[in-house]
């Protein structure tokens, strides 16, 4: 939606650089906002250090609402090959760091979930009017 999609999302999806100082930094912040696994029975169960260090997929729910943390996307690309794919635009006055148009058609037309497969006719969309413009 940042990038000009009319799809609606209602998480937040990021993949994160799986060093160790960065992991403690991101435990520190995920703390803050209260993140706990989604979808397991039992007491809630803040995020392990081990599973931030590996490549798997941590599903939270904070008090914010759910966000996704990735140690890598589909056929390995982690942090450090998602980097040059990215384009930084200015959030509430933060520059962040997303994935480019290209990169996330890329994805999506590469993905069997039905959901990705809708996004792909409006991404496309979206970049005939960047290259138009």
């Amino acid at each position: 939606m940042a990038q000009g999609s009319s799809l609606p999302t209602f998480d937040l999806d990021i993949v994160h650089a799986r060093r160790e100082h960065n992991v403690d930094a991101l435990l520190a912040v995920l703390a803050g906002v209260n993140a706990r696994y989604r979808a397991r029975p039992g007491p809630p169960l803040p995020p392990q250090r081990t599973a931030l260090l590996g490549p798997g997929h941590n599903l939270l729910m904070t008090d914010l609402g759910p966000l996704d943390v990735l140690g890598a996307l589909e056929g390995g690309l982690d942090f450090d090959a998602l980097v040059p794919e990215t384009v930084e635009i200015d959030l509430r006055g933060h520059r962040v760091k997303l994935l480019g148009l290209d990169a996330l058609l890329r994805l999506k037309r590469g993905s069997s979930r039905e959901k990705d497969k809708r996004a792909v006719p409006i991404l496309e969309a979206l970049l005939r009017r960047r290259d138009e413009a």
